[in-house]
């Protein structure tokens, strides 16, 4: 009979994994694009009006841009914007709809010394590993 050893615990002993663990669920919003682009709320057009007023210029990075929902209504409020997102469909659609994006997780993007104004993450910010997004966001904002 197969024993468990009591050093691995079980997966009903296991912790839940935290969101930005978890890659494979993180990505298989892609299987179809144009359907989450369709089925996904807006952002409240004075969400994005508040963020471009406080931010000091209009280059905003938008991370896990997904099919660029977000991205689209910065642009349309002035904002040049780059997306970043590890799904290569997603990240297709959105380039489709005019949003220039890069595919990487944001953990492991190389920004390539270009600085932002403003980053912003619509629903996204929970698949990015606190510590090292954090850092990374660090990075990239205009001082």
């Amino acid at each position: 009979m197969p024993t468990v050893s009591r050093e691995q615990p079980s997966p009903s002993e296991r912790p839940p994994r935290e969101a930005h663990q978890a890659r494979e669920m993180a990505e298989s919003f892609g299987v179809d694009p144009e359907r989450y682009d369709r089925a996904r709320p807006r952002y409240p057009d004075a969400l994005v009006e508040r963020i471009v007023a406080a931010s000091p210029g209009p280059r905003v990075l938008d991370v896990g841009c997904g099919t660029g929902i977000e991205a689209r209504q910065f642009q349309a409020a002035g904002c040049t914007v780059l997306g970043v997102d590890p799904d290569a469909r997603m990240a297709g659609f959105a380039r489709r709809t005019g949003v220039e994006v890069e595919v990487a997780t944001f953990e492991t993007w190389d920004p390539a010394g270009r600085v932002f104004d403003a980053v912003v993450a619509g629903q996204a910010w929970h698949w990015v590993d606190p510590v090292a997004g954090a850092a990374k966001a660090a990075q990239v904002l205009r001082p």
